[in-house]
């Protein structure tokens, strides 16, 4: 009589552990964004607005684009 073992999960490269954290520190990389360049005006205009929602306890929402 034959069991069959069911499905399983298969992980390509997943032989080797330095292999795979190898990988996942590229994959890690290619997800990074870039710190963006601000002046000294802009960063001023972000501390005082965090400042000023501290004080007042509403949230600030940031996006960068």
């Amino acid at each position: 009589m034959r069991h069959d073992r069911g499905m399983k999960k298969w992980r390509a490269f997943a032989g080797m552990p330095e292999q795979y954290i190898g990988l996942q520190e590229v994959i890690n990389k290619q997800l990074e964004v870039p710190k963006p360049d601000l002046t000294e005006e802009q960063m001023q205009q972000i501390n005082f607005t965090l400042i000023e929602a501290l004080h007042t306890n509403k949230q600030v929402y940031r996006i960068y684009m």
